[in-house]
């Protein structure tokens, strides 16, 4: 969920700060650093970080680093950022849950063996959903569509092998969610049985 937090921001930046460029990284944190959001992630909190491009290490976390050394224009940048995130999300209905009580992601192959098989619960205050999908490499979403307000929803012949996909719901006032993504959980030792 923490990368479907910093698309959703990047997305809300783009809408409503578009004069702001937001640059998004894979990595949890800068090389070999770490943040506050390591720490909730770690508790199963989504959590980002925001991190200005040109950082001055030479001042960092040292008595140098004083607010004189702050831009304050990019700043307030960055907040107006944070803001439209924010109040997008809570404008929002909450994401779909797309797993089901053992924590399995709800999808299928149904009914042909090769079509993608959405399932999902229902939303409070959803009004509609909107499927969305991306090849299994591509780091961001490449497809969606909008539908009704169903929980379950077939792509034909997409391959949920070489797909990933995802569900956001949507609310009365069009404000949408974060997009939960359907994914396997991490496997544990104990899961994987090795044949002799």
């Amino acid at each position: 969920m923490s990368r479907s937090l910093a698309r959703y921001i990047e997305r809300m930046a783009a809408i409503y700060v578009p004069s702001h460029r937001v640059r998004l990284l894979a990595r949890q944190d800068r090389f070999g650093r770490s943040s506050d959001n390591a720490t909730f992630n770690l508790r199963s909190f989504p959590a980002v970080v925001f991190r200005e491009a040109n950082e001055n290490f030479s001042k960092q976390h040292l008595d140098t680093d004083t607010i004189d050394g702050v831009d304050v224009a990019y700043l307030a940048q960055n907040a107006r950022v944070n803001l439209a995130g924010v109040a997008s999300m809570a404008l929002a209905p909450p994401a779909p849950k797309v797993t089901n009580e053992r924590n399995q992601p709800t999808i299928g192959r149904q009914p042909s063996g090769y079509d993608a098989n959405l399932r999902w619960a229902a939303s409070p205050g959803a009004v509609g959903y909107r499927i969305y999908w991306r090849e299994a490499w591509t780091p961001d979403w490449q497809r969606s569509q909008r539908i009704g307000n169903v929980t379950d929803f077939v792509l034909p012949k997409v391959s949920i092998d070489d797909f990933v996909f995802g569900v956001a719901a949507i609310g009365a006032s069009g404000h949408e969610s974060l997009v939960s993504a359907y994914v396997s959980p991490a496997r544990r030792d104990a899961d994987v049985k090795l044949v002799p």
